[in-house]
């Protein structure tokens, strides 16, 4: 326990810092006066601070007159100025200072994760009446919490310093994107596929088709790039999810698939067994989180990043979806605050195992699109229930939802039956418009708008198809309305 520190390391790096007052803005990267366990050198540590921040330099005289006018007394009857001329007596390299702080910032750590060990052992003894996953993952949150305390920053760096050598070795290994590619092409062409370490959120009301967005997403994605994919259900269980896959992979019907009447129709029996043939092959994961706070569902994908993945290796993770599940609120805490807390520590997740994360939010109800016309449906941000830490967090946010009657008319049935509308797009594709991507549509009268783009699909049996976006939709419009507006003279020669 305290056994685990180094008077003598204490030393040198005080001793050093008299000596060399400049290296301190190197030291402080690693140390506080936290890291000292001698008293004398805590208080050495914390003066030494302020006089070299406010000189500059440092006298050993100063020093010792600003430590004793603080009032603190000293064990054994230290004289501060014989005390720090001694220590600052031997010589010292600009070098060993830094490595000795670092040995000291080494001290630390071992120092703490063996007193986190304690309090785990503690947390183990006296909860044994808890389930296995909420030790677990209350052991796992004390453990993880306790590493990721231990990150050094990088120093801020000079962009220009480097920036022609990245940009040429970019152009010797030239990618064709940087993110996971997705099955949607012009999701892909617009965002440039799935970024390791980022969010990927679509918000929706209920019964919009937001699970089935998400699954076709994961499952298509992992299965193109040959990866592993985890999906965690805050609702459904994962046989349901199975008759769901199967009905999008056969094309046949839910009700066949989920009572089994598919065998009384041969043509369904070769439809069924043909779209099935392969499916042992994938690697698709589904588990239930609907009882599971955010520290045991971390826990959970960590154990199954390690055993399914391995460090370093590609893999797509979806949540289906963000509320509460097993997080307590109350007085000090309220529902919001729980939410934002549970999609700070997904977008950290992300950031740890190093994969994309697609999830999912409700809209409140100003984003409701049954029985409205096109003009009475919210489609901004102002939708989003419960947190807007989802788009501080988030790298890619959009609305999606059933198009209504009017605007399956306006775009045509060929452009599917759902539209997903960006809200926030931090990555940019190959052909990508800008932040600001608006589309000048010819509307049905001829007349010209100015519109946000948005991207089409077809639901089908929870198959989805992109459907191409706006800009096609447009594309398509202008075509019509050139031969619609023809006349029998055009090209003529007068």
């Amino acid at each position: 326990m305290d056994s685990i520190y180094s008077i003598q390391v204490e030393k040198h790096v005080l001793g050093g810092l008299i000596k060399i007052p400049k290296s301190f803005a190197d030291v402080e990267r690693y140390i506080t006066e936290k890291d000292f366990v001698n008293e004398v050198h805590q208080t050495v540590f914390r003066v030494l601070r302020e006089v070299i921040l406010d000189r500059g330099t440092v006298d050993t005289v100063i020093l010792s007159e600003k430590i004793k006018n603080i009032g603190i007394s000293f064990k054994d009857d230290i004289n501060i100025y014989e005390y720090l001329e001694a220590i600052s007596f031997s010589q010292i390299t600009y070098r060993a200072i830094i490595e000795a702080a670092q040995e000291l910032k080494k001290l630390t750590v071992r120092r703490e994760l063996y007193h986190k060990c304690d309090e785990i052992k503690r947390f183990i003894k006296e909860n044994g009446e808890e389930e296995i996953d909420s030790i677990v993952g209350e052991v796992d949150a004390l453990y993880g919490e306790q590493l990721r305390s231990y990150e050094i920053e990088d120093e801020p760096i000079n962009i220009f310093e480097s920036m022609r050598d990245n940009v040429e070795e970019r152009g010797n290994n030239p990618q064709n994107d940087m993110g996971i590619q997705t099955p949607y092409p012009e999701f892909n062409r617009l965002y440039g596929g799935l970024r390791t370490g980022n969010l990927y959120a679509i918000v929706a009301r209920p019964g919009q088709g937001k699970t089935t967005w998400l699954n076709d997403l994961c499952f298509k994605t992992a299965k193109m790039n040959k990866i592993p994919v985890l999906i965690l259900d805050t609702e459904m269980s994962s046989i349901d999810i199975q008759s769901r896959i199967a009905s999008a992979l056969t094309g046949v019907a839910p009700w066949y698939i989920e009572t089994g009447n598919w065998r009384k129709n041969p043509e369904l029996i070769d439809k069924v067994r043909e779209g099935l043939k392969e499916v042992h092959k994938e690697n698709l994961h589904h588990f239930f989180v609907g009882n599971k706070n955010i520290d045991q569902i971390c826990s959970l994908v960590r154990r199954w990043h390690l055993t399914h993945v391995g460090r370093g290796n590609p893999f797509v993770l979806g949540y289906d979806y963000i509320k509460l599940t097993g997080e307590k609120v109350g007085n000090n805490w309220a529902e919001h605050q729980a939410i934002g807390d549970k999609i700070d520590k997904l977008k950290k997740l992300s950031e740890e195992l190093e994969c994309p994360l697609i999830t999912a939010m409700q809209l409140n109800r100003s984003g409701e699109n049954f029985n409205r016309r096109a003009g009475g449906v919210v489609d901004d941000s102002s939708a989003i229930s419960l947190s807007d830490r989802l788009q501080w967090f988030a790298s890619f946010v959009a609305i999606f939802r059933r198009k209504i009657v009017e605007e399956i008319a306006e775009d045509g049935e060929q452009f599917g039956t759902h539209k997903l509308i960006p809200l926030k797009t931090r990555f940019q594709g190959k052909d990508a418009a800008g932040h600001h991507d608006i589309v000048r549509r010819l509307s049905q009268d001829g007349e010209e708008r100015w519109v946000n783009n948005y991207l089409n699909f077809n639901c089908e049996n929870f198959g989805v198809t992109e459907m191409g976006s706006l800009r096609d939709v447009d594309a398509r419009a202008r075509e019509q309305y050139l031969v619609e507006g023809e006349n029998p003279n055009d090209g003529d020669v007068i």
